[in-house]
């Protein structure tokens, strides 16, 4: 059984892939998404962190379609999404391989500098793309930034996204990176 949180989680999730506000999640909304993510990032199409964001979207989209789209008919409603958490999709290491690597690559596309960390003004820029208040970003970021040195690595932000999907409470890694 999904806690509040998760199910809280799941919800803002969902809003945040729906990338047309249609009220349903499809392959263009992640597709979308990525390019999205790669023009305000500053990867123009062609790019390695372009393809890269693509390929990574479309896998996510993929895993989720094959096993949320009760229907079958190349759409995934909220319900349908919800119904598919609470059987368990969130435990498919197929489903969290896809997340970790959606979340790799866009961690990579964001890190300008290379430097294998990314700063509050990075973080900002992702949430914005999936239209998540900038005061939420700076939440999320403090809460991932667990030594407070300003910057979050590649492995405190993918924790932190698979614990954005997992966490059952407020304590937990992730729990709050959507601002709930």
């Amino acid at each position: 059984m999904l806690s509040e949180l998760q199910r809280t989680n799941i919800g803002t999730v969902f809003d945040a892939l729906d990338h047309d506000r249609s009220g349903v999640i499809t392959r263009v909304d992640f597709e979308g998404l990525a390019h999205r993510l790669a023009y305000l990032l500053g990867h123009p199409p062609g790019t390695d962190e372009a393809r890269s964001l693509f390929v990574g979207y479309v896998g996510w989209w993929e895993q989720i379609r094959g096993q949320a789209d009760a229907d079958a008919d190349g759409k995934v409603t909220r319900e349908e999404y919800v119904a598919a958490v609470g059987q368990g999709l969130l435990e498919d290491p197929h489903y969290l391989d896809a997340v970790a690597t959606a979340a790799g690559n866009l961690f990579a596309a964001a890190d300008k500098d290379g430097d294998g960390m990314l700063d509050q003004s990075e973080v900002v820029v992702l949430y914005g793309v999936a239209g998540i208040a900038e005061e939420v970003a700076a939440g999320a970021f403090r809460s991932v930034d667990l030594d407070g040195d300003g910057r979050i690595s590649r492995d405190e932000w993918l924790a932190a996204v698979r614990g954005a999907f997992a966490s059952k409470g407020p304590e937990e890694m992730g729990a709050h990176l959507f601002g709930n």
